[in-house]
């Protein structure tokens, strides 16, 4: 087995892993994102504080009212009552009935008013709660489904890193630095396979040259553009 195919399985263990670890960290980011859930719950919240300012009013609008015609059969029982002779205090009487009955219908047109904006924030609350419910279901499916990929996933991550140790036993400690250093600088890949007479990588030309040498496998041959390391298989 030459070293560079040693090298190039250790690529493919690694990069294995890094999808591995990344994947379980986007599990771990979503197990731990509560916005949507919290922005839910924000709604309910608001909505169920309108509802009960809207009750609120409904109910003052309501005494208002009841006030208001209690005025208003006053005003009729001493305008009919017939106790009243004197023209001039029955007429203010009649005027102050219209008066009364004016507001009253006011008052009236507020309460109808207050009434429908409790029934829109009757109904803006139930829909609140609903989304939050099927939110809070649609949550708990994923996390089940999440935790279960998680499962799997660290056992992948275990087999991975064993195997890793593995390749890189194989290995010598000056490979090792040289393959490190490249993966750090080329986003995790420091081996890429020739695929045409061109590297995977990057797509640059492999010159016959270095085609000829790279497949002898004896010594690492590195791309003349992304500067990783060559594997002719």
């Amino acid at each position: 087995m030459s070293e560079i195919f040693k090298l190039y399985r250790l690529q493919q263990v690694d990069s294995q892993l890094d999808q591995v670890n990344d994947r379980l960290a986007e599990i771990e980011a979503i197990l731990g994102n509560d916005e949507e859930i919290q922005a839910a719950q924000a709604i309910l919240e608001k909505t169920t504080k309108n509802r009960i300012e809207y009750e609120k009013k409904v109910k003052f609008a309501e005494e208002e009212v009841r006030e208001q015609q209690i005025k208003v059969e006053q005003n009729q029982a001493s305008l009919y009552s017939g106790s009243i002779k004197n023209p001039k205090e029955l007429e203010d009487l009649q005027l102050e009935a219209e008066a009364l009955k004016r507001q009253l219908s006011n008052l009236e047109d507020v309460q109808l008013d207050q009434m429908e904006l409790l029934e829109e924030g009757k109904s803006a609350e139930g829909n609140a709660e609903y989304d939050l419910e099927n939110l809070s279901k649609k949550k708990q499916r994923t996390q089940g489904e999440l935790m279960l990929e998680q499962k799997e996933l660290l056992l992948d991550q275990t087999r991975l890193v064993q195997e890793v140790e593995a390749a890189s036993n194989n290995l010598s400690a000056e490979e090792l630095r040289t393959y490190s250093k490249i993966r750090e600088k080329k986003n995790g890949v420091a081996v890429a396979k020739v695929d045409s007479n061109s590297c995977s990588a990057c797509g640059n030309q492999i010159s016959q040259a270095q085609l000829q040498i790279a497949r002898q496998g004896d010594s690492i041959v590195r791309c003349s553009s992304c500067k990783r390391i060559l594997y002719v298989g």
